[in-house]
């Protein structure tokens, strides 16, 4: 995209830096993914866990259809995320013409710095970027902390999209988890670069 939104901001943990990726960056995007949710493998049990961990590393995919953030931590990449400027391309029901995310982790290292919300936070810059009357997006139902996050940002759940995740992933008949769908309203009478410091501002690929 010619005009990702990029933000800069001190971190307890160093120096925080969000930005669209580049191809370079694949390789530390899936360490990141692997990372941070490999510990739900316990939780779900291999066969979901397989399924849907190969969804979330499909990057060719994510940013074939958007764009790819990431999050560094002094220079190391420890976020990542994926924006949709059409989420209805996901294929679980969401609107057409909504925005969304997926795929978001933070490194285990880099967790309680405020990386997932800034991700979050540059997403949704995006989404109003391009006009989007809502931004949304799915987590899982063993996934506290994103759910916590979510809540504290001010997001609400929407229900009606909400997806059995075994039956997305073709193990119908098993016990398995809810993907929960949330969603967050976009003030479309908000010009872009004009929030608090914290906020992602519009630049150029080359500022990035």
């Amino acid at each position: 995209m010619s005009l990702p939104c990029v933000s800069r901001t001190p971190s307890r943990a160093g120096r925080l830096i969000v930005r669209p990726a580049r191809p370079t960056d694949h390789d530390a995007i899936r360490e990141v993914v692997h990372a941070a949710y490999q510990q739900y493998e316990p939780v779900t049990g291999s066969a979901l866990f397989s399924r849907y961990i190969a969804d979330l590393l499909d990057i060719e995919r994510h940013s074939r259809h958007g764009q790819l953030i990431v999050a560094e931590l002094d220079g190391n990449v420890r976020g990542s995320g994926a924006f949709y400027p059409d989420v209805s391309v996901q294929g679980v029901g969401w609107p057409r013409g909504w925005a969304g995310g997926r795929a978001l982790a933070v490194h285990p290292d880099a967790r309680g710095h405020g990386v997932g919300q800034a991700v979050v936070a540059a997403a949704e810059c995006l989404a109003r970027h391009h006009g989007a009357p809502v931004f949304a997006l799915h987590t899982a139902s063993f996934m506290t902390t994103a759910i916590a996050m979510y809540d504290r940002l001010g997001y609400r759940r929407a229900p009606e999209y909400d997806r059995d995740l075994g039956a997305f992933f073709g193990l119908d008949g098993q016990a398995t988890f809810r993907s929960i769908a949330y969603i967050r309203d976009l003030p479309s009478d908000q010009p872009l670069g004009t929030g608090s410091a914290n906020e992602p501002r519009l630049a150029t690929a080359a500022q990035a």
